[in-house]
């Protein structure tokens, strides 16, 4: 049975990608990752503001393995920014 838990050292080095629908949105390679989530918060800063749904592909070279996942991408609201109105119906999400 394969290892289904993937770690990252420090020292490893990292090679990812984030792709929608075929098309890169962007890719990072390096070291100095702690963990996925590491390779997943440096990959959602070089996206810029880009929403919706992609699958990040993460790839240690040291330790010889890939990861695919599906990750969704929502706009952040400030702590300060009131909630959007609701009508009954739906959410009405102002766009700033």
């Amino acid at each position: 049975m394969e290892n289904t838990k993937k770690e990252i050292s420090r020292t490893d080095k990292i090679f990812a990608t984030l792709t929608h629908n075929g098309t890169p949105l962007a890719r990072i390679d390096g070291n100095n990752f702690g963990s996925i989530a590491d390779v997943v918060k440096r990959i959602f800063t070089s996206t810029g503001r880009w929403i919706g749904v992609a699958v990040l592909s993460i790839r240690n070279y040291n330790q010889g393995w890939r990861i695919d996942l599906p990750l969704t991408f929502k706009p952040t609201r400030r702590p300060d920014t009131p909630l959007p109105r609701h009508d009954g119906r739906q959410y009405v999400i102002p766009f700033v």
